[in-house]
């Protein structure tokens, strides 16, 4: 990397914004929107963000406006089928909860179909129209289905093209995380295209050719996902006040990946406490209490977005 040339990354808008700016709040960035909005201080001197929409961080990342992104698999795979991109990859899979990539119906004008076969046959050869931000995949589905499909990008609101009456689409492909949208618009999902989509951090191959560039967009995704997978964690502590039982506790979670901190107790036996993740906690009490561990207790590692 030349001497004060900086690494430029783009940052999402949308609800990846909020979830991507508490963690890198917490991880100890200080951040701050210009007055245009679309430059986000950072104090890292190796550093800039640049804020446009996920959908669109592949196209620029490509043709190497920028260095580096976070954006959806849902999006990349879309700019894969529609353009082959050969400058762009994956540096790292964020720990964020992952979403769907459902197709979905209107519950009023589709009453009876509840499955993409029950559509087929409801729809027989007619023209039929897709709704998606994403048209690739759309169009890709159609085909797998042999719908004979009009696909268009309703540009945000996809939902709405179903609506009644005279709705725009007969199918949409869309994004959920619990489908409660669609449930409020009286929407019914049918098919899932994919079950698991993650967000990612892209990159320009040539970017990562520059070991200064690629060192500092390893180290700020590491700082993202420790701060981000800390959000599941919590401090596991209790008092062990018997010293035969302490032996016995240290072998088994040491036996089980943990590595305790012990502190003696003034009046003999030891404190210890582990890092455990959080849904593990119902399971580990009653082993550990079993043991002869008492006064049990749990908090937060990290409180995200403080």
């Amino acid at each position: 990397m030349m001497q004060n040339e900086k690494v430029k990354v783009y940052f999402p808008d949308g609800h990846l914004e909020k979830p991507i700016w508490d963690a890198l709040i917490t991880a100890g960035y200080r951040l701050g929107k210009t007055e245009r909005g679309y430059l986000i201080d950072v104090d890292h001197p190796k550093l800039v963000f640049k804020q446009v929409r996920p959908q669109i961080m592949p196209f620029y990342i490509e043709m190497g406006k920028g260095d580096g992104g976070i954006t959806g698999e849902d999006i990349l795979q879309n700019w894969m089928l529609k353009s082959n991109l050969k400058n762009v990859e994956i540096l790292e899979e964020l720990p964020l909860r992952p979403t769907k990539l459902v197709v979905a119906i209107s519950e009023e004008i589709y009453p009876d179909v509840y499955t993409i076969e029950d559509f087929k046959e409801k729809v027989g050869d007619r023209e039929v129209f897709i709704a998606s931000e994403f048209p690739e995949i759309a169009r890709k589905y159609a085909e797998k289905h042999g719908l004979n499909a009009i696909v268009f990008d309703p540009i945000g609101k996809t939902e709405a093209a179903l609506l009644p009456p005279m709705p725009e689409a007969d199918l949409i492909i869309e994004i959920t995380e619990f489908g409660t949208t669609l449930k409020e618009n009286m929407c019914r999902i049918i098919d899932l295209v994919m079950d698991k989509v993650h967000s990612v951090f892209i990159v320009n191959k040539e970017s990562l050719k520059d070991e200064e560039k690629k060192q500092v967009m390893e180290n700020l995704v590491t700082d993202l996902k420790e701060v981000i997978e800390s959000r599941n964690l919590v401090s596991f502590y209790f008092n062990v006040p018997n010293e035969d039982d302490l032996r016995r506790i240290i072998d088994y979670l040491t036996e089980n990946g943990f590595d305790p901190t012990i502190s003696p107790l003034a009046k003999g036996g030891a404190a210890v406490h582990i890092i455990v993740d959080r849904s593990r906690v119902k399971f580990l009490k009653p082993i550990i209490r079993g043991m002869g561990a008492k006064r049990i207790a749990t908090s937060p590692v990290i409180t995200f977005g403080d």
